[in-house]
């Protein structure tokens, strides 16, 4: 039987269900709940849901014979206790939700403070309150918190990793390490461990093939050389181009000594300008400045034309003060390449190019030098790069017009015009610009990034779109730019469906 008359009222029966008690501190659950009989056979199946196990509780304290036995409720104090305040508490995490959302973070800490009040026993809660005290900057309360639900938590991921999180705030970096290592060996592949160990450079968040997604791993730094060497590299014939592009990637991200090994590999390959360069600049980060120099200076006695070369010649004697030996080496590229634009910062611009006296003192130097190479486009960006430093703005968008009607196949330069009318608020000139262009889709993607922005402004979004899924679905771009490309469809309403995600 189910249910059992008493006078003219029919009373469901009801079993009192004990949980394990580590799972209901970690659930912020009573340790035992009451079940109606009825429902017990399926609760396997369905498993206790806190709506449905809210309304038992209420149902049974209020309407059973054993709830509101006043001798049963003192002799099981602790259970009532604990059931009357799962029940109240929900109102409170419904109204500390909703203050979050609203991010007045003040008093949704408060509202938790409430509950950890009301359930000590409930660790959810504890947890939830410790990572809203780490979020206001309170990472000794939220330590404390932590380590007092450590029992209830210990081998569960996201605990391990926000403890960690709280121990790097309390400069502990080895024991933040230690709790990273504990979350993964409970879930291996758990990606906000392996992010974190990745900031505190005990791992290295590498893609092997930068353009793409699914080539993400992480790597000890320890053994960051040799993994490259011996299973990415050495897995297959490569060449120049390649090693080239991962040259350039782990240049970008400062990873110099993997930087310098693939420039060594392009050279034995197939030896180039580039390849020199990104050697000569890998030396120098690597604070190897004599063989920077050596380097450099050897490349440039049988290539005189090596303006990327001469460039890097120029920084790395710049570094190492030798500031005469610096000019010869920068007006050895503009002999090159009058429009280089490292040369021409190096020979014009200030070093603190904020300073807009400097600049400004800078500009006639600049124009001249532009004048003399009227037919040059990149004296002209320069110019107009310094002009648009001091304020001039519309001053120096007619520069990088001109500077564009001399290099109309510079992708870079245009993309650089049209991001400068963008800012100015000139959409509609960049799409009529755009649309003198035939091979949009083949061009820099860093102008088509400029033609979606424009249309953005103009408020085109079916245009904008279409731009950032066109990006998006690029596969020979590098992975980070499709991920932005595509979540800047998304913003618009309609993300893409490429495998960049």
């Amino acid at each position: 039987m189910s249910e059992k008359r008493k006078g003219a009222v029919l009373e469901r029966e009801w079993v009192l269900v004990a949980l394990d008690a580590k799972m209901s501190r970690r659930q912020g659950m009573p340790t035992k709940v009451p079940v109606p009989k009825d429902e017990f056979e399926g609760l396997a199946d369905k498993g206790l849901q806190g709506e449905v196990l809210r309304a038992w509780i209420r149902e049974f304290l209020a309407e059973s014979e054993m709830g509101k036995d006043g001798n049963w409720r003192r002799r099981n104090s602790e259970m009532v206790t604990q059931l009357e305040g799962f029940y109240d508490k929900a109102p409170l995490w419904e109204k500390a939700q909703k203050l979050f959302a609203a991010n007045d973070f003040e008093n949704a800490l408060k509202t938790l403070k409430r509950i950890v009040v009301m359930c000590p026993d409930d660790h959810a809660a504890r947890m939830n309150y410790a990572s809203a005290l780490a979020n206001s900057g309170d990472y000794d309360k939220a330590y404390k918190e932590l380590k007092q639900i450590r029992e209830s938590f210990a081998g569960e991921p996201d605990y391990h990793v926000t403890f960690a999180q709280i121990l790097v705030m309390r400069e502990e970096k080895e024991a933040a390490t230690e709790e990273l290592y504990l979350a993964l060996d409970a879930k291996p592949d758990h990606m906000g461990a392996m992010d974190a160990l990745a900031k505190l450079g005990v791992l290295a968040k590498i893609y092997t093939e930068p353009r793409d997604a699914t080539s993400l791993t992480f790597v000890p730094t320890a053994i960051l050389t040799s993994y490259f060497e011996e299973q990415v590299w050495g897995a297959a014939e490569r060449t120049a181009a390649y090693y080239l592009e991962q040259l350039g990637y782990h240049a970008s991200e400062k990873r110099f000594e993997l930087a310098l090994l693939a420039a060594d590999r392009a050279r034995g390959i197939e030896p180039s300008e580039k390849a020199e360069a990104g050697r000569v600049s890998a030396l120098r980060e690597l604070g190897r400045t004599d063989d920077a120099i050596a380097a450099a200076r050897e490349f440039v006695l049988s290539h005189q034309g090596a303006v990327l070369v001469h460039n890097e010649l120029a920084l790395t004697l710049h570094r190492a003060g030798r500031a005469d030996e610096a000019r010869l080496a920068i007006e050895n590229a503009l002999a090159a390449d009058p429009g280089d634009q490292t040369a021409l910062a190096l020979r014009f611009w200030p070093a603190d190019r904020g300073d807009l006296q400097e600049v400004q003192a800078a500009i006639p130097g600049l124009a001249s030098w532009a004048e003399a190479h009227t037919d040059v486009a990149g004296a002209w960006r320069s110019l107009a790069r310094a002009t648009l430093s001091v304020g001039r703005e519309e001053d120096a968008l007619a520069v990088f017009a001109k500077a564009v009607a001399l290099a109309p196949q510079d992708d870079e330069l245009r993309s650089e015009w049209w991001s400068e009318l963008s800012r100015a608020g000139h959409y509609d000139a960049v799409v009529r610009d755009s649309e003198t262009l035939s091979d949009m889709k083949t061009r820099d993607w860093q102008l088509r990034w400029n033609e979606a922005e424009a249309y953005r402004g103009l408020n085109r979004m079916m245009e904008a779109r279409a731009c950032y899924m066109q990006l998006n679905g690029d596969e020979s771009l590098q992975i980070d730019i499709r991920k932005r490309a595509k979540r800047a469809a998304t913003e618009l309403g309609m993300g893409g469906s490429t495998p960049a995600s």
